[in-house]
């Protein structure tokens, strides 16, 4: 469960508009019809509209409490679904997609941010145009000072549109992940700070220049100096929302016949409007000068931004060059680890774990992800684990914390290692590893759901959801299963995910072909997997009563109606289904 974001609360309201050169919207005017956005103040032009539908991350410190109250609210209550774009930002309130928020600590940040122009307000600042313009003056700017101590966030990836339940008219996004800590945003003309605590200083003295005015400020930057990289939360007075990530919500998939290729996951890239660029905290016009993130798939520039010493672009063109040149992307990993960048550190672990392209060193891969996962980078807390051999606690407590920073494949690790002695536990890791695209992990979670065991409930739209989003991973036995569930209701769309199921290697799928369509389908399986759904089944499990049927059935085997029967008796319409369907040999 996310921990509290802030120590306000306040009633729900609706995010007002959010100002990216469309101007303030209807809410904000209606509040404060006399107030000028920030670009008048500050003597810009207004901008065009900017795309972000590949997603945002936007400062959210010049939100007002009920605003970060209606955020707080969404993230406890499941992830965050939110309708964004250049004319606003709303929570969807009533849209709901299953999952929940961890939390990863990190090394303590300090970061200043100034915002010089219109444009870098409208692009950092999704709240500020009615709430400062009206206070600006010209040529003044935006200081914000940040601490940052940790993150929360969901294994969500690429959501679709069919992920989501309820009142989701609208939805274009995720809340991903949500940075926290302390933060103070003042105005002002002087030369640029160049520590935050100048600036939470000047908030709190009476003696700061006249010049410069405290307009938000949240979290205790005291109370930030005691968090640790091991920390489960985040200390209290600061817990303060800084940063969130927005991820867009996908179409609904459609099913494919031939399962997708393996790609790997490209590197996670701040993502700022079209035509601006990350650079020192903030997404603003690129300039000679300041070095800044390339486009993750530009090699030229990221080679350029990485000789003027960018950790974040030496990462990208590490990922853009190994596949023509790994030993020099290793190298570029190494550089950018040094830079403090955590996912390169997280990736040169792995390849020193693997020694695929390069000589294994088990202990540099082991300080290596220490570094990537103390960075806050939760895919190196996963190498960590796969680092500590026989630590079998100490492994387990690496895989945990990747998990509740947001690596899906260290929830699999982590839901592996504890299914067996508390089943309950091991499914809520296998289910949000699930929800960041481990298939596999998809199965044994909609398999609970399905059949209403280990403490998960009975929810058999959960389970067909769970299973639909295994199999257009690729993921043969999710294809069966989504068969399986639709085979009494919907034998046609049954047939189909069979099909797609066998075509891909899954024997079930051909043996459900076989015993619930008459076709000829050779379906041998192996001997221990049919002798545990046996067992089970005799133990009065209705799922394996069915499985052991089709295994059966499929061979020729006499005792495949008597398994149909007792899991039909005991209220299994599939499996009712499919003991009308099978034709004695």
């Amino acid at each position: 469960m996310i921990k509290r974001l802030i120590l306000l609360s306040a009633p729900a309201v609706l995010l007002q508009s959010l100002n990216l050169g469309c101007g303030p919207g209807g809410a904000a005017q209606s509040v404060r019809p006399e107030a000028k956005t920030a670009g008048d103040a500050l003597g810009e032009e207004k901008t065009n509209c900017r795309d972000v539908s590949k997603g945002a991350e936007p400062l959210v410190v010049d939100w007002k409490p009920e605003q970060r109250g209606d955020l707080e609210v969404a993230m406890k209550d499941g992830i965050a679904v939110v309708k964004y774009d250049c004319n606003g930002m709303k929570v969807l309130a009533d849209c709901k997609l299953s999952g929940e928020y961890g939390y990863i600590a990190m090394t303590k940040r300090e970061q200043v941010v100034r915002l010089s122009d219109a444009d870098e307000v409208r692009a950092n600042l999704p709240l500020s145009g009615a709430t400062l313009g009206g206070e600006m003056q010209r040529g003044s700017a935006l200081d914000v000072g940040i601490v940052m101590v940790g993150k929360h966030r969901t294994t969500w990836r690429q959501p679709t549109q069919a992920d989501l339940q309820g009142e989701c008219g609208g939805a274009s996004h995720i809340v991903r992940s949500a940075t926290v800590g302390a933060f103070v945003m003042s105005t002002g003309t002087s030369a640029k700070v160049a520590a935050a605590a100048e600036l939470f200083g000047a908030g709190a003295s009476t003696k700061s220049e006249s010049s410069r005015q405290t307009k938000n400020q949240d979290g205790d930057p005291k109370a930030c100096g005691n968090a640790k990289p091991d920390d489960s939360t985040p200390p209290a007075q600061c817990g303060a929302a800084i940063r969130l990530v927005l991820s867009p919500i996908g179409p609904e998939p459609k099913a494919d016949a031939a399962a997708p290729a393996a790609a790997a996951p490209p590197a996670e890239e701040t993502k700022c409007p079209e035509g601006l660029v990350l650079s020192e905290g903030k997404c603003g016009k690129p300039s000679a000068e300041a070095a800044y993130q390339c486009k993750g798939g530009d090699a030229a520039e990221c080679k350029a931004q990485c000789d003027k010493g960018h950790a974040g672009s030496c990462n990208s063109l590490a990922r853009l060059t190994m596949g023509a040149d790994p030993k020099a992307a290793i190298a570029l990993f190494d550089k950018a680890c040094q830079g403090d960048e955590g996912a390169a550190c997280a990736a040169l672990a792995a390849e020193l774990l693997s020694g695929k392209n390069t000589t294994a060193d088990a202990a540099k891969a082991k300080s290596t992800a220490e570094r990537a996962c103390d960075l806050g980078t939760a895919e190196g807390c996963t190498v960590l684990g796969r680092t500590l051999g026989e630590d079998a606690a100490a492994a387990q407590a690496a895989f945990t914390k990747a998990c509740e920073g947001g690596d899906p494949k260290g929830c699999a690790e982590a839901g592996k290692a504890v299914i067996a002695t508390d089943a309950t536990k091991g499914l809520k890791f296998h289910e949000r590893a699930c929800h960041g695209g481990v298939s596999d992990s998809c199965i044994p979670v909609a398999n609970a759901y399905d059949a209403g065991g280990n403490g998960l409930g009975k929810n058999p739209i959960l389970a067909s959801m769970l299973y639909r989003r295994a199999c257009y991973s690729g993921n043969a036995l999710g294809c069966f299963h989504l068969g399986r569930v639709d085979f009494a209701s919907n034998p046609d769309s049954a047939k189909r995910n069979f099909n797609m199921a066998c075509m891909r290697g899954e024997k079930l799928g051909c043996a459900a072909l076989a015993v619930g369509f008459g076709e000829k389908r050779a379906a041998m399986f192996d001997p221990a997997r049919k002798s545990a759904a046996m067992q089970s089944c005799t133990r009065g499990n209705n799922l394996d009563c069915v499985l052991t049927g089709l295994m059966e059935g499929a061979t020729g085997m006499p005792m495949a109606a008597t398994r149909f029967k007792s899991a039909c008796m005991r209220g299994d319409k599939t499996a009712c289904a499919f003991e009308k369907a099978y034709k004695k040999p």
